[in-house]
């Protein structure tokens, strides 16, 4: 009988560019992404997002910040048909392959600090503890762009 052998991202130390997007992406670290909690009122979230709205669709709100790198993160906050927040998607894109895997790194061990072991997904990891949000960290990497997905879902 074969093992499978499980290989978590290295713990590195952080540059202080990587720490700079992180702390522009997750904002408050209070509630579950932002400051923000399932069930808020969506209208109430987008009053407090403090990046800009680009896009408003039946299903969910997106916002997006571009930094001087022209490295952006969009977030989508996805609703219920009462308006409240039912899931959180978060695409951050980056320059390089490098940058990306770092930000991976230092994600990775922001969520696993916090929730423990997670279960290895394709590209990625995903932490889905009983009475918890489902948290899905995944890379993106092909000819066009790089960076990571994060996903929070009630």
């Amino acid at each position: 009988m074969s093992t499978l052998a499980l290989t978590y991202p290295k713990k590195r130390s952080v540059n202080a560019s990587i720490s700079k997007l992180a702390n522009k992406i997750f904002g408050n670290s209070e509630g579950v992404f932002r400051g923000f909690e399932f069930g808020q009122d969506l209208d109430e979230i987008i009053l407090k997002e403090k990046f800009k709205v680009f896009e408003r669709e039946k299903d969910y709100v997106g916002v997006s910040f571009t930094n001087s790198k022209m490295e952006t993160i969009d977030i989508l906050y996805f609703k219920n048909i009462f308006n409240k927040l039912e899931k959180i998607q978060v695409d951050i894109y980056l320059n390089s392959e490098e940058e990306s895997n770092e930000l991976f790194d230092f994600v990775f061990y922001q969520i696993f600090e916090k929730r423990g072991f997670p279960i290895p997904i394709k590209l990625g990891y995903c932490w889905n503890r009983l009475n918890e949000p489902k948290i899905s960290l995944s890379k993106v990497n092909n000819k066009i762009e790089q960076g990571i997905l994060l996903i929070f879902e009630r």
